[in-house]
């Protein structure tokens, strides 16, 4: 009776229990757990939720995983919880640059000019080059004014379903002429918006390059810059 007595003393206690420990795990070990906003660890952290609280907003994120937000609310039995992080697969298929966004130069080799003859052929020579080299990346040319030394491609679109997010790429080319010498000034924008949403507004830059393109301004380098 005695025993009877003090398990239903213990049962009621806690049915009016006003705060709970929780334990959060996430995976990868070193990812960084945020709860209702603040950053509280790294992998493994133990918090404290309140009755009157209701639930802990938790955020767990980490460079190349899919940033993970969640709730934990106070009526869950459960005190230990473990987050496994699903794999970027847009920063898996992109590279880091400080090129993108921005126009980078490329001084037209002398070698151009000796080959054609004089700077107006070797004007023809490049331009010819440069759209051979957008053609190795994009099936089309969206601008091309020989005139003005303009050339840009469409957008190109890739989905990435794991990370909710689209990417879209354009690369603008226009002739520049620094200090009196054949120039062109070359520019890849990468910019990602939310896989749901279409609208222009909602595209962002970011400083991410899809591996596809990485090799192109090494290309324009290489092949503009010398011959």
């Amino acid at each position: 009776m005695k025993n009877t007595c003090i398990l239903f003393i213990l049962l009621l206690l806690s049915s009016f229990a006003i705060a709970k420990e929780v334990k959060i795990v996430a995976v990868p070990s070193t990812a960084k757990i945020y709860v209702d906003g603040s950053y509280v660890g790294d992998g493994i952290v133990t918090t404290t939720l309140r009755k009157k609280e209701d639930f802990l907003a938790v955020k767990i994120e980490h460079a190349g995983y899919v940033t993970l937000q969640t709730k934990i609310y106070f009526k869950d039995k459960r005190n230990a919880y473990e987050f496994i992080l699903k794999r970027d697969d847009f920063f898996d298929s992109s590279t880091e640059s400080s090129n993108a966004n921005k126009f980078f130069n490329v001084t037209v080799s002398e070698k151009y000019i000796e080959a054609a003859g004089n700077e107006k052929e070797a004007s023809l020579l490049v331009w010819k080059m440069i759209h051979q080299i957008l053609l190795n990346y994009y099936s089309e040319i969206a601008t091309s004014d020989m005139l003005s030394g303009f050339v840009q491609t469409p957008w190109s679109k890739t989905s990435f379903g794991e990370a909710n997010t689209q990417v879209r790429t354009r690369v603008t080319v226009k002739e520049a002429n620094l200090g009196g010498k054949l120039t062109y000034s070359i520019k890849i924008e990468s910019q990602q918006a939310p896989l749901s949403s279409n609208r222009e507004e909602s595209y962002v830059n970011t400083d991410r390059v899809l591996k596809q393109y990485e090799q192109l301004i090494p290309e324009f380098q290489s092949r503009i810059g010398s011959l």
